[in-house]
């Protein structure tokens, strides 16, 4: 079986989780929180922690961007990246959003197309597809 890896690293995207908190007599209220993992230790311990992340961001074409354009969608697209547990768990159980280059606007916001694929369940490699639908 050949050996899978992501190619190119060279997209930045960040992660944020809904996140909905309850206050007395204000009720819910709904955020997006970001989501950090931890990337190493400095010289004292502590934790360094990073919400950057790096992929292959692949758009879609032919049929399926043709099929999916028809159903609403714009702006399809596959995303691999190394495996990181803290944003695999997130997506497999939370409502999440993905920010392209990092902007959290509406240009640059999507959200899962499909379920997050944690590849032969090897813990090297997550792929997912992720949507834009149309503003009308």
């Amino acid at each position: 079986m050949a050996d899978q890896r992501v190619k190119r690293k060279r997209t930045l995207i960040k992660f944020a989780v809904q996140c909905t908190e309850y206050e007395a007599g204000k009720g819910a209220t709904t955020s997006w929180k970001p989501i950090q993992a931890q990337i190493g230790t400095d010289e004292n311990g502590a934790p360094i922690m990073t919400d950057c992340f790096y992929c292959e961001w692949l758009g879609s074409y032919g049929a399926t961007a043709i099929q999916q354009q028809s159903d609403g969608v714009i702006r399809p697209a596959r995303v691999r990246m190394p495996y990181v547990k803290r944003v695999y768990d997130a997506l497999i159980t939370s409502d999440v959003r993905i920010y392209l280059y990092g902007i959290a606007d509406d240009a640059h916001t999507f959200g899962l197309a499909s379920a997050a694929d944690n590849y032969i369940e090897q813990n090297k490699m997550l792929e997912f597809q992720v949507k834009k639908y149309e503003v009308r």
